[in-house]
């Protein structure tokens, strides 16, 4: 076999070793590839099979609070609010807000034994230059969204006797119906509120009743964080907005839509 023969069996024996190695390269890649796939899909059919347990795992029910207090609780999106919830709220909300017995909010079993005279707070650039709403109503007046808690408390400054402050007036908001509550978008609704607000006087046990019926609307908020003391202004304004609602009007019932 001559020299030129046997450099071109060299060569195609080379190229095919050549051609050998880049096959066994693609099939060991290959193969790799086809590890890695099965791997994937394993790990997919046990998040699968994850998934399927909690949704069909019942949600809970019940939650215990950082005092030790235990609550039933019920699945809800963040902008969802149950129609009891929302009628509480303003039932509560409309009821300390207009209320005015002269004295000041109970915080304390010796406060309820003797209440104290509550002075009010000053509240100005009212129609009459300056006036006073009680201390209750103030602190009710966190549940009203910021904007519409400035003219709201200027309107009840105007409009709160000032008797209320001397002792010889007292006012009671007496609800009489409170319509379910109605929604008008997401997060907000709106109900109607049948009360009347009765006006005692010294010399007056009978009272002047004054019709009270509004239409009140209501959207849905973050609700805040528990305060780490439950004292003070920040256990008022926590427990007056933990319901995660807020009052952003109000208006006389029979008044166009807003």
């Amino acid at each position: 076999m001559t020299d030129s023969a046997n450099q071109k069996r060299l060569k195609f024996l080379n190229r095919r070793q050549t051609i050998l190695s880049k096959g066994d390269a693609l099939a060991l890649f290959a193969v790799g590839t086809l590890g890695l796939h099965i791997i994937t899909l394993v790990l997919l059919l046990l998040l699968y099979g994850s998934y399927s347990k909690l949704s069909k795992k019942e949600a809970p029910s019940l939650v215990q609070l950082q005092d030790g207090k235990s609550i039933t609780v019920i699945p809800l999106g963040s902008k969802e609010r149950t129609p009891q919830v929302i009628t509480r709220f303003v039932n509560d909300t409309m009821t300390l807000m207009m209320n005015a017995s002269g004295t000041l909010p109970a915080t304390t079993p010796e406060d309820a034994r003797q209440p104290k005279i509550d002075s009010g707070i000053d509240i100005r650039s009212t129609a009459n230059g300056r006036g006073k709403v009680t201390t209750a109503a103030w602190q009710a007046s966190t549940a009203l969204s910021e904007d519409f808690r400035k003219e709201f408390l200027k309107l009840l400054a105007d409009t709160t006797p000032q008797g209320v402050f001397k002792e010889t007036t007292q006012i009671v908001l007496t609800p009489l119906s409170i319509q379910p509550p109605v929604k008008i978008a997401e997060g907000k609704w709106k109900l109607k509120l049948i009360a009347n607000l009765t006006v005692f006087d010294k010399g007056n046990n009978l009272g002047d009743v004054i019709p009270f019926n509004k239409e009140i609307f209501v959207q849905a908020v973050e609700a805040p964080e528990p305060p780490v003391q439950m004292t003070g202004l920040a256990a008022v304004i926590y427990a007056v907005r933990s319901s995660g609602l807020e009052i952003y009007a109000i208006r006389d019932i029979g008044e166009e839509n807003l």
